[in-house]
């Protein structure tokens, strides 16, 4: 697997550099990359952290919603389709304060007009931290010119 999916030619070509974006800010390692199935790690650092040290509960909901968005495009743009996120609900169940998280996410549902991805966020013990269920709109890609 390439070291991130945009460098896979199935993608859109990127409009800016990985390095320069959210997804790039987050630093995730993708391990697995399927219609069906993802998975990723990423460490934790002082700059993802809350004041207290604990993992920001909100980069567990943009680290899901990267996955499920990444995942569905892949899927999706082949047949001139694209996706982004319409829906993203978050339950934390123990803290992450260091260490690398791995994510596995699983594709629930795939309609014709919305995907649904569930997420599990894992410790470096492997205890199960968190859930985050994302939901993709799938709609029609539209050129850089507006056209479709």
């Amino acid at each position: 697997m390439p070291a991130h999916p945009w460098s896979d030619r199935s993608f859109p070509a990127p409009l800016l550099p990985l390095e320069r974006t959210f997804e790039g800010f987050l630093g995730l390692e993708w391990l697995e990359l399927s219609d069906e199935r993802a998975h990723v790690r990423f460490h934790v650092r002082e700059d993802l952290c809350q004041p207290l040290g604990l993992l920001h509960g909100g980069i567990y909901s943009a680290v899901a919603e990267s996955v499920a968005s990444v995942a569905t495009v892949r899927a999706v743009w082949g047949e001139g389709r694209i996706g982004s996120g319409m829906s993203n609900t978050a339950s934390f169940l123990r803290p992450i304060t260091g260490g690398s998280v791995d994510v596995h996410a699983r594709r629930r549902h795939a309609g014709a007009q919305e995907w649904l991805w569930s997420h599990e966020f894992f410790d470096e013990q492997r205890r199960l931290c968190a859930l985050v269920d994302v939901t993709i709109a799938v709609r029609p890609a539209v050129r850089a010119d507006g056209g479709r």
